[in-house]
């Protein structure tokens, strides 16, 4: 009976490793792990870059030997946006049919916010009605939740790496999140009060750096609140740390320093879409969706 089951889901930015135990009736995390791949750095017309076709290759087959170190009964690996639009994805899922013998699972738009949803269903069960939204590398996917159903769903073409890709100018970054929010409609799918939660390296990171943290412990991210004046402080330091200065800050994470802050911008822009001054973030991704429904795979 197969019961340690390994997730990896590889972003545009971010490749994750999740590996968890089946108890009777929950999971218990056996290991966690983060790595930047910038898999999507300098995607033009669809084709990525050899550079990060070989690091997520390399992100990719250190994750599977850790798995196999834990037993892990099934490996499941699955990719989203930078994935749905790379036309030279097969590169990476030949090489792991050929080497591995996996398959890789491209999630649709529809399933990535499914799993975020499932992940989050029941974290925040004393607020009723939910605004959770998840900042990725290539997308950003929101959702709203009333009395734990899904009612509105969406995926917007805005993320940290595509935003650094498309723009240099931080002006221009945030008007083109702010076009891209006033587009999708979302406010005319919002008719009571709300509370919204934050879900991503973006959001997980600042959190991060607000308590101090020099490693990543998930039991002290998960849950915690972040206030608009947290925004605008760690937009106006990003700006004025070098690269090298913001990784003393994320020696967790230290490969994201280059696109912290086009989130935080795109952040702020969230913040002033929804018209709110404080929300909840979670430190649950898909792969812990995936978790309740590993039998799909």
């Amino acid at each position: 009976m197969e019961t340690i089951f390994s997730v990896i889901d590889v972003g545009t930015n971010s490749i994750l490793l999740l590996i968890a135990e089946r108890l009777q009736n929950s999971w218990k995390i056996l290991h966690r792990d983060a790595r930047t791949s910038s898999l999507g750095k300098g995607m033009k017309d669809g084709l990525l870059t050899n550079e990060g076709i070989e690091k997520a290759k390399a992100i990719l087959e250190d994750f599977i030997q850790t798995s196999k170190l834990y037993h892990s009964d099934k490996i499941i690996i699955t990719g989203t946006s930078a994935s749905r639009e790379a036309k030279s994805i097969s590169q990476i899922s030949d090489w792991l049919e050929s080497g591995f013998g996996l398959t890789y699972h491209i999630l649709s738009e529809e399933q990535e916010i499914y799993y975020i949803y499932l992940a989050n269903k029941h974290e925040f069960d004393e607020h009723e009605n939910l605004i959770i939204f998840d900042i990725g590398g290539g997308s950003t996917e929101f959702m709203i939740v009333m009395k734990s159903k899904l009612e509105f769903t969406t995926s917007l073409k805005i993320g940290v790496r595509r935003l650094n890709n498309l723009f240099d100018n931080d002006e221009e970054k945030y008007a083109f999140c702010h076009d891209v929010l006033a587009e999708s409609k979302i406010r005319e799918h919002i008719h009571s009060t709300f509370e919204v939660v934050g879900v991503g390296g973006t959001v997980t990171n600042l959190v991060a750096v607000k308590i101090g943290l020099k490693e990543w412990i998930s039991e002290k991210v998960h849950k915690q609140v972040l206030t608009l004046d947290n925004v605008h402080y760690f937009k106006g330091l990003w700006k004025k740390l070098s690269y090298e200065e913001i990784e003393k800050l994320i020696p967790f994470d230290p490969n994201r320093s280059d696109v912290l802050l086009s989130g935080t911008i795109l952040l702020e822009s969230i913040f002033s879409y929804l018209n709110v001054e404080k929300i909840f973030v979670s430190d649950f991704g898909l792969q812990f969706g995936i978790l309740q429904e590993v039998e799909n795979y």
